[in-house]
């Protein structure tokens, strides 16, 4: 994952619910470098996330 889609962030959004039913220590390396390597990186972010209509559920895993 290296840019910001849809299928990404839920793909994010997936990784972020399992590694805290885990705390798997591996996932948790991938989810920090999916937010330095993409997020931090995408100027247009927060726009995403209004544009591709998430839940409130999957919000609450995309706004940290």
């Amino acid at each position: 994952m290296k840019k910001v889609t849809r299928n990404n962030l839920v793909r994010f959004v997936n990784m972020k619910k399992k590694y805290e039913e885990t705390k798997d220590k591996e996932l948790l390396k991938e989810i920090n470098s999916f937010v330095e390597e993409a997020i931090n990186k995408d100027k247009h972010y927060f726009d995403k996330l209004t544009k591709y209509n998430f839940t409130s559920d999957q919000l609450k895993y995309l706004l940290f």
